[in-house]
């Protein structure tokens, strides 16, 4: 098949030098590259929602184009692994469109580590890319460019955990609470309490996280168990992979599932994710079922997520449907604005990133629907902060990429101190000067700490600042006020929901 290079190449000396003095593109390997990059997101548009081409792909670097062989740089393993489970097909098919049969894509991921606790990783330069190159060929499965499935059964043995999935960096809210708990307490006595552990969720709100991160406290408290974790896709891959190789029915019991059947049989914990791509696979869920109950009866511990309740997942059989029942079922629901809050400071702390305050409050009031779209979100702005603004992270920045990822968005506003004594004082039902006085009666003093509390919160002022601005209070009378309300919110809810209110009032001014 022929090269389908855009017709910008036919020009591509004099564009090399123009790009080489602007600081832009600097080879012609550079050039092409750019130009089908250009030209992939075109056709990839035509498949995909833009906010999903926004949120995956516009990271994404050109590095090289050489004997038809495409290097793209990508920000992380996360990125990297979202992408490849995802889009393989469709990318597949691009690239030998653009390419030719022989055409093949190269990830090279950078040690950036946007969402690592690694320091080794951090202190590596975002310009040298990671030395792992995974090479994606056109018109082939993506699990062949990385390994053999079954041949890592014989090899040391791999749990596929992401070490970086942990507890102490899952942010827990009302809307996981009781998921987190469950999960927490299996680690303590894995195959006895709460077995099977099933978590339901929409999409991105942190389900693989959590179970992951069980997997990872187990092998921290008992580092001689053998945990696995995999994905149903791949499960299902694996077993059809080795029926194939086999060339054996599976009914014979002769066949080359044998050595797969061992491997899970021997397992202390399996975590199987996304176990909704079940639906249909009669054989696979089978294999499964005789999995489910070795392990069971053996008090080996199964844990399962899924992306809806057992009742909606249609296409599984009754038999194992009621076995998922057996242990507990937790859901997770979309986060509320103070936890999103709280996912985002954490993400950008990760980073090393000092992110403004309306810039996090920004993106939690614009991007409600999952973790993994405002993860998105943040690796966008700060690529475009890094890209072009030299590091500096701003609202514009925050509102372009935003606009791109979600479609409209609630243009953010200054907030002034004057407009949260309005507010407070007419949500409590007292005046404004009354707040700016000193009178101590416990109303008027509990409305005037949360005043105190807001405008630290949601304005970029000095405590010096905000206390001039309440009667010529010094620092340290507005920092006990701050701290009082934050303390109150996480032990009393009607003070949490107060405080909501007051916020959602703001917003609407």
């Amino acid at each position: 098949m022929t090269n389908n290079f855009p017709s910008s190449l036919d020009n591509s000396s004099e564009i090399v030098n123009q790009n080489s003095e602007s600081g832009n593109l600097k080879t012609e390997s550079e050039l092409r590259a750019h130009s089908v990059w250009t030209k992939f997101i075109e056709l990839l548009s035509d498949n995909l929602k833009s906010s999903e081409v926004n949120t995956w792909f516009s990271v994404i670097v050109p590095k090289s184009l050489d004997n038809n062989i495409l290097t793209i740089i990508v920000p992380s393993e996360d990125y990297y692994s979202l992408i490849e489970s995802r889009y393989n097909k469709i990318i597949s098919k691009i690239v030998e469109t653009l390419l030719g049969a022989d055409g093949r894509l190269n990830y090279e991921i950078t040690q950036m580590g946007l969402f690592s606790n690694s320091d080794k990783e951090k202190n590596v330069p975002a310009s040298e890319p990671k030395s792992n190159v995974i090479e994606l060929s056109s018109g082939k499965n993506i699990f062949d460019n990385i390994k053999s499935v079954d041949s890592g059964f014989d090899e040391e043995f791999n749990s596929n955990l992401n070490q970086k999935h942990i507890f102490d960096n899952f942010v827990k809210g009302e809307s996981n609470e009781l998921a987190v708990a469950a999960a927490y307490a299996i680690t303590n006595n894995p195959g006895k309490t709460y077995n099977p552990f099933f978590v339901y969720g929409g999409v991105g709100l942190g389900k693989t996280h959590l179970v992951q991160a069980i997997g990872n406290e187990i092998f921290k408290k008992f580092p001689d168990k053998k945990i696995y974790y995999t994905t149903a896709p791949d499960f299902t891959t694996q077993f059809t992979t080795n029926i194939a190789q086999s060339r054996i029915d599976f009914s014979s019991n002769r066949n080359g599932t044998k050595k797969l059947d061992s491997f899970y049989k021997s397992l202390d914990v399996l975590i199987l994710d996304d176990i909704q791509y079940l639906s249909g696979k009669e054989k696979t869920q089978d294999f499964m079922y005789q999995i489910f109950n070795t392990l069971y009866n053996e008090k080996k511990h199964i844990i399962f997520s899924s992306d809806k309740p057992i009742s909606q997942i249609k296409g599984i059989e009754e038999r194992l449907i009621s076995r998922f029942q057996w242990g507990i079922t937790v859901d997770m629901q979309p986060p509320n604005w103070e936890m999103r809050v709280a996912i985002i400071q954490k993400k950008f702390e990760e980073t090393n990133i000092d992110a403004p305050e309306e810039v996090i409050h920004f993106i939690a009031t614009n991007v409600k629907d999952s973790i993994r779209t405002i993860e998105g979100c943040i690796v966008g702005i700060i690529a475009d902060s890094v890209l072009r603004f030299r590091g500096e992270v701003n609202l514009e920045i925050a509102e372009n990429v935003i606009s791109r990822v979600v479609g409209n968005v609630r243009r953010a506003k200054n907030i002034s101190i004057e407009n949260i004594i309005y507010t407070v004082a007419g949500y409590y039902n007292i005046s404004e000067n009354q707040i700016l006085s000193r009178k101590r009666t416990k109303d008027i003093a509990f409305a005037r700490q949360v005043a105190m509390f807001l405008a630290k919160e949601l304005t970029s002022l000095t405590l010096e600042t905000i206390g001039l601005n309440f009667g010529g209070k010094d620092h340290a009378t507005v920092l006990y006020s701050y701290h009082s309300v934050s303390n109150l919110t996480k032990k009393d809810k009607d003070v949490l929901n107060q405080i909501l209110e007051i916020k959602e009032l703001l917003k609407n001014l």
